[in-house]
């Protein structure tokens, strides 16, 4: 049982991490690349699960059982929960200063757009999920998108810059509709829309 265990200690944290750095497998690996690694595990818990509930009685030690119990339930919560919110208010604080300094840098116009409102980033690309900013409006006022999702399996989720408020944010919405809005600080939102 203590095999099973480890086993399943590194299955859970593969199924963490899975779905923390989804954005970026995705980006790199393609929807598919990423499918598959979901697939993959939800085979391996399946398999965990009929080999845990078969041989249940067989064990003895009853701390090993409850640990595999939890360790499952934790792996599939970690599978299929979306962590995007706290992993943004996570990186907002990590990548503060980052960001701050790209905004001022998109300001003084010291970055080239390479498609439409896009600027992929060359310096500190990590601060957003692509790479890439979207710049929404850029005179007198500023509104700027770093990207959490792109919408491929979920809503698009970005953490917006607004020189104003939360009112510049609609008006300069392209035609996705806004489906939340969560103020993270000043001038810093938290914004899901319809991709």
């Amino acid at each position: 049982m203590k095999k099973i265990v480890v086993i399943e200690f590194i299955i859970c944290l593969l199924c963490f991490l899975s779905n923390w750095y989804q954005e970026y497998l995705i980006h790199y690996f393609t929807i598919f690349g990423f499918m598959i690694v979901k697939l993959i595990l939800c085979i391996f818990l399946i398999i965990f699960f009929i080999f845990i509930i078969s041989n249940f009685k067989r064990y003895t030690d009853d701390k090993r059982k409850i640990i595999a119990i939890l360790l499952l339930v934790i792996s599939t919560l970690f599978l299929f929960l979306n962590f995007q919110f706290l992993k943004t208010k996570l990186e907002f604080n990590w990548y503060q200063e980052k960001r701050s300094i790209i905004i001022e840098k998109i300001k003084n116009n010291e970055f080239p757009y390479y498609y439409d409102r896009n600027i992929k980033l060359p310096i500190y690309k990590y601060v957003s999920s692509d790479g890439e900013v979207f710049v929404y409006q850029n005179d007198e006022e500023q509104v700027i998108g770093f990207w959490i999702s792109r919408g491929v399996l979920s809503d698009s989720t970005e953490l917006i810059y607004s020189s104003k408020d939360e009112s510049l944010i609609y008006k300069n919405h392209t035609g996705h509709p806004i489906t939340k809005v969560i103020p993270l600080a000043k001038h810093w939102y938290y914004v899901e829309s319809r991709y």
